[in-house]
């Protein structure tokens, strides 16, 4: 288990259109919109592509789509988010490295978003609650990577993110208190997630993730963090020791 560490950076005032950029999982999105001087954001332009093995051809071409329904060039923006992850390697790297791309080519600032948070925060819009989840993405060799979350925001995540066994997720999420399940993953291990236990609502969903990046990638901007590192959350084979939530 990892406890998120407060990071310490001088708030930024951000207001204008917000580019972000979703590649870390089977479902790739695009959104634009306007982030106010007052912190909210409206006028949301979403495009979705599929599957994630294709990422790196539809990406610029949904950008190009979201840009061109705005009217805008990349000039125009005053940030551009992309997901680090966890989750797919080859698509947050395209993911990731578009966003720098950008940054450096237009001279605008570019920020990460952890794609639980982006997940845990969608899920919240959605189900409009502030219930406790637990927020799984695939991690591949039957694996999940999960964060246990109360409600949405930077303040929001209580435990992890870690990794997690798909027969495991139930049985955790009820010991922590979680009243919910969701997240990319569940959608390809809902039988192994769903454990007989009725305590705990299983949510399939397949949202784009996005909307709910953008959102955190520019709180995270507006206090002063700007990281566009990837998470990946798994060691190298030979190195790898049980983690647990």
């Amino acid at each position: 288990m990892r406890e998120r560490e407060p990071e310490s950076a001088a708030a930024v005032s951000i207001s204008g259109p917000v580019l972000a950029l979703d590649t870390t999982g089977t479902l790739g999105s695009v959104a634009l919109g306007l982030a106010g001087p007052d912190g909210a954001v409206t006028a949301d332009v979403v495009e979705t592509f599929e599957p994630s093995n294709l990422h790196s051809r539809s990406l610029l071409p949904a950008i190009r789509r979201v840009m061109a329904q705005a009217r805008l060039e990349v000039g125009d923006l005053a940030l551009v988010v992309a997901t680090r992850g966890p989750g797919s390697f080859t698509g947050l790297r395209i993911g990731l490295a578009t966003a720098q791309g950008f940054a450096l080519a237009a001279g605008i600032r570019a920020a990460g978003a952890s794609s639980l948070d982006a997940a845990a925060l969608a899920d919240a819009a959605a189900s409009g609650s502030e219930l406790r989840r637990l927020v799984v993405v695939d991690a591949l060799r039957g694996e999940l990577f999960a964060a246990l979350y109360d409600g949405a925001g930077p303040g929001a995540l209580v435990r992890g993110p870690c990794r997690l066994r798909p027969e495991d997720a139930a049985r955790r999420a009820a010991e922590h208190g979680a009243a919910r399940i969701c997240g990319p993953a569940v959608l390809r291990y809902r039988d192994a997630i769903g454990g007989g236990r009725p305590d705990v609502e299983i949510v399939e969903d397949r949202r784009p993730l996005a909307p709910a990046a953008l959102r955190a990638g520019l709180q995270a901007a507006r206090r002063g963090e700007t990281t566009l590192e990837p998470l990946y959350l798994r060691e190298p084979d030979v190195h790898r020791s049980s983690v647990t939530l």
